[in-house]
């Protein structure tokens, strides 16, 4: 019970790590794709605020990729290393919902990304859970 309860721990701290890199690197590259005016101040949320809207929809769909794709990847390593429990990349996937939440709260967000976001999030950790929170058929 004792070493159920450590795997589940150890895999949503390392699921919640492995997210957050990818997120990382995957805005990364949309922020080399698509770079923020010269000038801005990336620290201050009212510059962020007024940057939101000058965005291109393209980097937008960066940002909603990269949340998908952390949720993905840190769920599915939280299970695997859960020893394929659900509930580990379960609970990484609300933890990076809250994040994102918290992002959208700190820094506007067109409506039509905050909903897509929280979308994206949810089924990135639906795919995760269905791929890798299962035993598998012996």
């Amino acid at each position: 019970m004792l070493r159920t309860i450590l795997r589940t721990a150890l895999g949503v701290v390392l699921g919640l790590l492995v997210g957050l890199l990818i997120i990382l690197a995957v805005e990364g590259v949309g922020h080399t794709i698509f770079p923020p005016p010269p000038g801005v101040n990336l620290t201050d949320p009212a510059q962020l605020a007024t940057v939101m809207a000058k965005i291109p929809t393209p980097a937008k769909f960066g940002v909603l990729l990269a949340w998908f794709l952390g949720t993905l990847g840190g769920a599915a390593v939280g299970n695997l290393i859960a020893g394929r429990r659900p509930w580990a990349g379960r609970i990484v996937t609300l933890l990076v919902l809250a994040l994102s939440i918290f992002n959208m709260s700190d820094i506007p967000h067109p409506a039509w990304m905050a909903v897509s976001a929280v979308v994206l999030i949810l089924f990135g950790g639906f795919v995760a859970d269905r791929a890798f929170g299962q035993p598998r058929p012996r």
